[in-house]
């Protein structure tokens, strides 16, 4: 009995996942036809040279390449590139640490990360280079837990490489590192939180000191990513629902449940107390009280008009903090309570059916949105040529890129479906969450960007699931 819950929730996800994300994903066949004759070719090409690369080089080629391609992508353009947007007003908050007005109070994750490079300015100076070297630094171990993380997930160090590589190599990865966004370290922190929790399921023994501090760890790292892209929530879900799963599963006693409801205790008091405690840090760089939730802010942008960025939406957040006195609890109350009566509203967009089909095209058809950053950081007229090839050459080929990742990603979890991982289970939530998550806020395809790493990861038994193909046909002929 146990055995069929588990497969019809499994059915049922997989049934979603291909709904959603993976219908609005691979929007262009032609990729995925160019693709797999394309790995067969390099496949037989490896078999035929016997190619072999020592899984003790593994780190040091990540490394070197993560290197090569990030901080020479900086020290070749940084001179080109001048940061646009939020991205601009950001790289400016990290020289003066100015965080004045309504727009810090709200917005809050647009204050750590300059911060933190305002730090590194007392050491090597104030610079968009010395920031984008950063950038460049972070995006190096991002590499480094992407082979981590992979490793530990399927138990195979050789898996973990190739998914490195091509997290490495995805064009948009490259070029993005001369974007100064705060997502960056985003990533490495909920890399670094998954590679913890996996940890955590390598164990046998619940009462061991060190574990009980790993959650701590995992805890105080949720709370800190919140202030980069706040995608925490999802993830704490997404360890409940996995627990569940593998006490139906495993057919746990109830011990097990216990500890796990511990746990998941102690994950979010870490969790709560580290976000507060920020915060409280944050009133005192901007001199007032932040707002310590803007989720009304969020929802009344992306569930309103056609959800996308339309500045009298953030405009109405504002007008009723300043009309609530500050008062950030009564002013979402009141937010809350007009988006709900505007949901009622029969003639609103949201009641559409095209509305959230609109969104998920948005959120997750292709990767050019942060090409589109790039381009425009670049100054016009000085570098058209540049901009022609990222229009004309670059755009094309990360999107079909995007895609081959999106078709891998979706026969992996048709293995995963016929083998019941659950941990590999648990990171096709913790994406599926987190895009689900993106349909309510304002509709951009950037805000992926923090999550994009899982990817890579979960294409890795979509390769070799085509590896084995290949190997089958050519002992049949």
């Amino acid at each position: 009995m146990k055995d069929k819950i588990i497969n019809i929730m499994l059915t049922i996800f997989t049934f979603l996942f291909l709904m959603f994300p993976t219908s609005y994903g691979v929007f262009d066949l032609r990729a995925i036809f160019i693709f797999v004759p394309l790995f067969a070719i390099v496949y037989l090409i490896k078999k035929k040279i016997k190619f072999k690369v020592q899984e003790k080089y593994y780190l040091l080629i990540i490394i070197v390449l993560a290197i090569l391609t990030r901080i020479g992508v900086v020290l070749l353009f940084n001179s080109y590139i001048t940061q646009v947007s939020d991205f601009s007003a950001a790289l400016s908050a990290s020289k003066t640490l100015s965080f004045v007005g309504d727009y810090y109070r709200v917005f809050t994750h647009w204050i750590i990360y300059p911060t933190m490079l305002n730090v590194i300015y007392k050491i090597f100076g104030e610079s968009q280079l010395v920031a984008l070297l950063t950038n460049a630094i972070i995006l190096v171990l991002v590499s480094i837990m992407v082979y981590k993380v992979t490793s530990k997930l399927f138990k195979n160090r050789k898996y973990g490489f190739i998914a490195a590589i091509i997290y490495i190599l995805w064009p948009a990865n490259i070029l993005y590192t001369l974007i100064f966004t705060q997502e960056h370290f985003c990533q490495l922190i909920l890399l670094l939180v998954i590679y913890l929790f996996l940890i955590t399921e390598s164990r046998v023994k619940y009462k061991k000191l060190s574990t009980i501090l790993l959650y701590i760890i995992i805890g105080a790292l949720l709370g800190l990513s919140t202030f980069f892209k706040n995608f925490a929530p999802v993830l704490i879900l997404s360890f409940i629902i996995y627990y569940t799963l593998k006490y139906i599963k495993e057919r746990e006693n109830n011990k097990y449940i216990i500890i796990k409801i511990l746990t998941i205790a102690l994950i979010f008091m870490s969790y709560t107390i580290t976000k507060n405690s920020i915060f409280l840090g944050i009133d005192k760089l901007v001199g007032e009280k932040v707002a310590r939730n803007i989720i009304p802010c969020y929802l009344n942008v992306g569930l309103r008009d056609e959800g996308t960025y339309l500045y009298k939406n953030y405009g109405m957040y504002y007008d009723t903090i300043k009309e609530y006195n500050y008062d950030f609890d009564k002013a979402n109350k009141k937010i809350m309570k007009d988006l709900i009566e505007y949901i009622k509203d029969k003639n609103s967009p949201i009641r559409k059916r095209a509305f959230f089909e609109s969104k998920a095209k948005i959120a997750f058809s292709g990767d050019r949105a942060r090409l589109q950053w790039i381009r425009e950081s670049f100054r016009p007229g000085e570098h058209y040529r540049i901009i022609n090839i990222i229009d004309e050459n670059v755009m094309n080929l990360n999107d079909k890129y995007f895609i081959t990742l999106v078709f891998l990603t979706s026969i992996g979890l048709i293995i995963m479906l016929k083998e019941k991982n659950l941990k590999v289970f648990l990171i096709y939530l913790i994406l599926y969450g987190s895009l689900l998550l993106l349909l309510l806020v304002e509709g951009q395809n950037r805000y992926m960007y923090s999550i994009q790493p899982i990817l890579c990861i979960l294409s890795i038994p979509g390769i070799y699931y085509l590896k084995n193909i290949i190997e089958k046909t050519l002992k049949k002929e």
